[in-house]
């Protein structure tokens, strides 16, 4: 089977900004994929370009083989479904809100009518069709869109943050209903998320964007600084971090939190990049535990609940902490 997408030297600006420069990604068919990045990163962009809302600067896309172009571009937009973080429901019924996209594509009512109903029993909101959308809780209202989206059909269902603003539960909701659509039906799914833990639980691969760019590390622990005269070290305004490799360029550094190791005493002073410092914050995340540590800058690090509990983790602990040569990147 032919990949999904295939995105071959993309670009795309706003004006003289230029906001993604990508040389190639691909997304077999049947999978789910995450964008992960912080705010700024492209995410958002990436996604419409997918949806085929938007057209690069430059470059191609290709769409199950078929080179997406301005002639072909709205066939393909319609096997697309998209999930805007914040969508927007019409002063009408919930099912008037889902079976108006249908209108559009010119379903007739009984056939309309019928499909949303099944796009809102797939979202368990069967009860729903005729309560006002406007009001709806946010998680009901995020559920009714993603109905909408459903009730087309898509080949493709692309997912813009779609936790965000959400509580637990409903967040919940929304990821069973996506990745119950991906195993049942074979439905793709590309979801942007700025959590780099959600995207690994969740997707079959993760795409880290960081201006714009595929990059090797998602930033969880993000220092901007510069590089030494003779390119062997890092430095920010209050750590120094020696590289397994001397760099030519770099404004700022990333450390993958799941390559620092905690230590409860001082370990080997020769070892490089070993820091002092104390806990600050802890939490659970899809069964592994963050740790905080104040060590001159703030450091994140992920280590299994097995580990935390070997160490005796707790607030306020003295610590020591090593980052692995492996878990260093320096981006331009």
């Amino acid at each position: 089977m032919n990949p999904a997408y295939v995105v071959k030297d993309l670009t795309f600006s706003y004006g003289e900004r230029r906001v993604l420069d990508l040389e190639r990604i691909e997304i077999p068919a049947g999978e789910v994929a995450a964008l992960v990045g912080p705010n700024g990163s492209g995410k958002t962009t990436l996604l419409h370009l997918l949806a085929f809302i938007e057209r690069p600067g430059s470059g191609t896309i290709s769409f199950f083989g078929e080179t997406v172009r301005a002639q072909n571009a709205l066939a393909f937009r319609r096997r697309v479904g998209l999930l805007l973080q914040q969508p927007y429901l019409f002063h009408m019924s919930v099912l008037a809100n889902i079976m108006l996209g249908l209108k559009v594509r010119g379903i007739p009512e009984r056939k309309g009518r019928e499909l949303a109903r099944r796009a809102l029993e797939a979202v368990d909101l069967v009860n729903f069709e005729n309560r006002h959308a406007r009001s709806l809780s946010g998680g009901e209202s995020q559920r009714v869109a993603l109905a909408r989206a459903l009730a087309l059909d898509p080949e493709v269902l692309l997912l813009d943050e779609p936790e965000t603003h959400l509580d637990k539960v409903s967040a919940d909701r929304i990821e069973e209903i996506f990745l119950r659509m991906n195993k049942n039906e074979g439905t793709t799914v590309i979801l942007t998320t700025h959590n780099l833990l959600k995207g690994q639980s969740v997707a079959h691969r993760v795409f880290n964007l960081f201006r714009g760019k595929i990059v090797p590390a998602h930033p969880h622990n993000l220092f901007k600084g510069k590089l030494t005269e003779d390119g062997a070290a890092f430095r920010t305004d209050s750590i120094s971090v020696k590289l397994p490799i001397p760099q030519g360029e770099g404004s700022y550094l990333t450390i993958d939190p799941t390559g620092i190791l905690l230590l409860p005493n001082l370990p080997d002073p020769s070892i490089p990049n070993t820091f002092e410092g104390r806990v600050v914050a802890m939490s659970e995340e899809n069964g592994r535990v963050r740790v905080e540590v104040e060590a001159g800058e703030r450091l994140h690090l992920l280590m299994s609940d097995q580990a935390s509990r070997v160490h005796q983790t707790e607030l306020g602990q003295h610590v020591w902490l090593v980052v692995k040569d492996s878990a260093i990147t320096v981006l331009a």
